[in-house]
């Protein structure tokens, strides 16, 4: 059964935890992806041994599951660092694209509604991965679970992947023998998702002080 200060070690892991004192620090002071795995390594083999013999010694159900939950983090922040390893320490592919974008937006509406919604969304450092993980295979399926890893299992992957497809790039969303696969197609751009990208910053925008300027300027952006 996992000791809870093995539970306490993956939930905080910090700068002074042995394992990252390696002399590889990322610009802001963070363990590189290589230090973080390194780190990792000896968590995830004990987490396996711990969840096998729970399994091997037909452990009480609740054991076994706190074994499998324990295993299953550890491991998700495990391989998430070992895809970091993989992918190119930046992607400026991503930015180039998202430049694009914002080059489109500004040219058809600076001047024409506010500023603050003539921005790109969607930059996150899982926006990034889960695109670089796609451009790794660029014209081949990529399985959803596998673009998990990206993300550390989280549930929000696909939406993660929604957002990249809002921003109108060329990514298809399928199944394959039954399993969610997403397909970067190409580095083109769809150039008529422009105005709903602006459009649904306005539709998030707390601050408007009434509806009735949010549909002025939702009419603004739609007749362009």
């Amino acid at each position: 059964m996992p000791h809870s200060r093995w539970i306490s070690k993956v939930n905080n892991l910090t700068d002074s935890a042995d394992p990252y004192d390696l002399g590889q620090r990322m610009t802001d002071g963070t363990p590189t992806p290589e230090a973080t795995w390194r780190g990792l390594k000896p968590d995830s083999i004990h987490a396996l041994q711990t969840l096998l013999g729970s399994v091997n010694s037909d452990s009480p159900a609740e054991e076994v599951f706190e074994a499998y939950l324990w295993a299953k983090k550890v491991l998700a922040q495990a391989m998430h660092a070992r895809l970091q390893m993989h992918l190119p320490p930046e992607c400026p592919v991503f930015w180039e694209l998202r430049k694009k974008i914002g080059d489109l937006i500004l040219g058809e509406y600076s001047g024409k509604i506010p500023a603050k919604y003539l921005k790109v969304p969607y930059g996150s450092t899982a926006h990034v991965e889960l695109f670089a993980t796609l451009l790794d295979k660029i014209g081949n399926p990529v399985e959803a679970a596998m673009l998990r890893i990206a993300t550390e299992d989280s549930v929000h992957t696909e939406r993660r992947m929604r957002e990249l497809r809002e921003l109108g790039f060329d990514i298809t969303s399928a199944k394959s023998n039954g399993v969610d696969v997403y397909t970067l197609r190409s580095l083109d751009i769809d150039t008529s998702k422009t105005s709903s990208i602006i459009q649904n910053l306005i539709k998030k925008d707390k601050s408007l002080p009434n509806e009735s300027l949010r549909q002025e300027l939702l009419t603004i952006v739609s007749n362009r």
